[in-house]
């Protein structure tokens, strides 16, 4: 179990399993994508590879793993029994090539693995069409651990949700006779800005349920959201000596209580009922409008917008059109600059957080 894990459960005379992410819940709902963002140390990763693993020893059905890039893979795959292995004493795990082992431990030590051990795959995202020729007739599960970033070194891959999907169909093979394959997707609160809810146009829970679990699942597709929002898990890591350490700050929000760590209100305003059409910019297929209100000194920028108004601004070469004006650098002038200024000095706001996120990121992209 992860060290922040043990922490917690030595923290606590009489541990209380039920702080951490089942799975078995979550799948009562009969979902195929299972979108779980919670707490640092709640049990999303280990409680997904426990689900694999029994499914594996109980039923013969096998698992992928996958990460976004190559690096991300490695280290991960290496030590993905390390911190589970003690509750399978009579079992014994491998990896290698690619691949997870899990068998019963024979007399002897000389007794060679067979395909018959192979319990998973690890798959790497970006390169996930290298796979389109091979199949997987057993794989059941799939996991795609810390598929949210944090803004750093790594980006999103291009149309990640579509590759995402690339993958899954490569590997489920939908309309065969392949057994159904149920996806989970797991990640600390980063934002809510990113290219897999924008686009299933996803949204957080916000109300508990019967069974006291925040799950918003989507109307029309079968994709949930769960917030692994335990109290009970909460209080524990807040009494721990971390959790005073980080007592106040953002940081405890992010790694205790499960909030965004890249999102807040600051700037968050509805536009006035004065402010009028003074632009359309065009990012990545999605629309917003900027609007202006002469006697506050304010900009707004909302997902409204004057359809018929002529100034559209183009953030990236694939968002142009005839119609539109392609913003080739930062030294570009006119309304999209007077925009930028009025940012700079604070006096913009932002219709909700993901409009907030999605403007920040152009702002970035054009005048950084």
């Amino acid at each position: 179990m992860k060290e922040e894990q043990l922490k917690i459960i030595k923290a606590k005379d009489n541990f209380d399993t039920s702080i951490f992410w089942d799975p078995r819940r979550t799948l009562t709902h009969n979902m195929l994508i299972n979108i779980i963002v919670g707490n640092r140390g709640g049990g999303k990763s280990f409680g997904a590879k426990e689900w694999a693993i029994d499914n594996f020893l109980k039923n013969k059905e096998q698992f992928g793993y996958i990460r976004r890039y190559k690096e991300d893979l490695r280290k991960p795959m290496e030590q993905f029994f390390k911190d589970i292995e003690y509750k399978y004493p009579d079992f014994e795990f491998k990896v290698d090539d690619g691949k997870f082992y899990i068998r019963l431990k024979p007399a002897s030590d000389k007794t060679k693995w067979t395909e018959d051990d192979i319990a998973g795959y690890g798959f790497v995202l970006s390169t996930a069409d290298n796979r389109k020729s091979i199949a997987y007739p057993n794989i059941t599960t799939l996991i795609f651990d810390e598929f949210l970033l944090q803004q750093g070194n790594q980006r999103y891959l291009k149309d990640e949700p579509l590759t995402l999907l690339s993958l899954y169909e490569t590997i489920a093979r939908p309309g065969t006779n392949h057994p159904r394959v149920v996806l989970f997707m797991l990640a600390n609160a980063i934002s809510i800005t990113n290219p897999y809810f924008l686009f299933w146009k996803l949204k957080m829970p916000t109300k508990q349920d019967k069974n006291g679990k925040y799950i918003w699942k989507h109307p029309e597709r079968p994709i949930l959201v769960e917030d692994v929002r335990n109290e009970k898990f909460i209080d524990v890591k807040k009494n721990t000596e971390f959790g005073r350490l980080v007592e106040g700050t953002k940081y405890s929000e992010y790694s205790i209580e499960n909030k965004f760590l890249m999102d807040d209100e600051v700037f968050i305003e509805k536009r006035s009922t004065n402010s009028r059409f003074y632009f359309t910019f065009i990012f990545k297929d999605i629309t917003l409008g900027v609007w202006v209100d002469y006697k506050e000194g304010l900009m707004y920028v909302s997902k409204s917008y004057d359809p018929t108004y002529p100034l559209k601004y183009a953030i990236t070469m694939k968002d142009h059109s005839p119609n539109t004006l392609f913003i080739k650098n930062k030294h570009r002038k006119g309304h999209f600059k007077q925009f930028v200024d009025a940012y700079k000095q604070g006096c913009v706001r932002f219709e909700d957080m993901n409009v907030k996120n999605i403007t920040y990121e152009v702002i970035q992209m054009c005048y950084s």
